[in-house]
């Protein structure tokens, strides 16, 4: 009876325990990726902390009654727009060596660039003089930002965001953004503004630097990402897109 009433007496700290740890898992993640960024962790601690906070994300996801999705619906993840093209018509997703836990010194380009048309540079539609929005291809949940990049910084994503697409079973990553409208935790549908394009990134910014939007996807292959050319996906969706317009 004694060891029964120990339990009991238990379970409400364990409950509370699980819960902080849910309700903290987001900002774990956006701390450790922040280090991968950087390169100042070690890439095995960095290995070993994604396949724990993974599963937890899910559930946290699962909690917050998170809408699943499948690859089939994903949307452009452009809005408020002219017109665009793909850098070097959609060829330009390379490998090269890539490995996520290089961080912001990874090798190759395993991603598309979505340029817009802004010949002035000056973040805006020519046509529209109007920011074009970033929107969240799949849904999912936020998992890390960044929204201190500062022109001179080395670091070539620029202000980012990453999301964890529970459906699908990987990272969206979508940088070079001029404004994050998204923190770490936040539970978002496909068509959910995220950001807008920019030309954030130690390159971008540069003079010959387009106004773009940088996207890429990453399976999760036992919590290491590694990256799909989502070419197909993207011109899916796309002429999707362009249908409603």
């Amino acid at each position: 009876m004694f060891f029964i009433t120990i339990l009991i007496s238990l379970f409400p700290l364990a409950k509370s325990y699980s819960q902080d740890l849910n309700q903290n898992i987001y900002d774990k993640w956006n701390s450790i990726d922040n280090k991968i960024v950087n390169q100042t962790i070690d890439i095995n601690d960095a290995i070993e902390s994604l396949k724990v906070y993974e599963p937890l994300i899910r559930n946290f996801f699962r909690h917050k009654k998170g809408e699943l999705l499948k690859r089939i619906d994903w949307v452009f993840p452009l809005k408020h727009y002219t017109s665009i093209y793909y850098r070097d018509d959609g060829n330009d997703y390379r490998l090269d060596g890539y490995d996520y836990f290089q961080g912001s010194n990874s090798k190759g380009h395993p991603a598309h660039d979505i340029m817009i048309l802004d010949k002035n540079k000056d973040l805006l539609d020519d046509s529209t003089s109007e920011p074009v929005d970033v929107l969240s291809m799949s849904s999912g949940m936020v998992i890390a930002i960044d929204t201190n990049w500062k022109t001179g910084s080395l670091l070539r994503g620029g202000k980012f965001v990453k999301i964890f697409d529970v459906t699908n079973n990987g990272i969206f990553y979508y940088s070079h953004l001029s404004k994050v409208n998204v923190i770490p935790g936040d539970i978002v549908n496909a068509g959910d503004k995220i950001g807008e394009v920019g030309r954030t990134g130690r390159k971008a910014i540069l003079a010959d630097g387009k106004t773009h939007l940088h996207i890429a996807f990453l399976k999760s292959v036992n919590g290491y990402p590694l990256p799909e050319d989502i070419i197909n996906d993207l011109r899916a969706a796309e002429q999707r897109n362009n249908t409603k317009r």
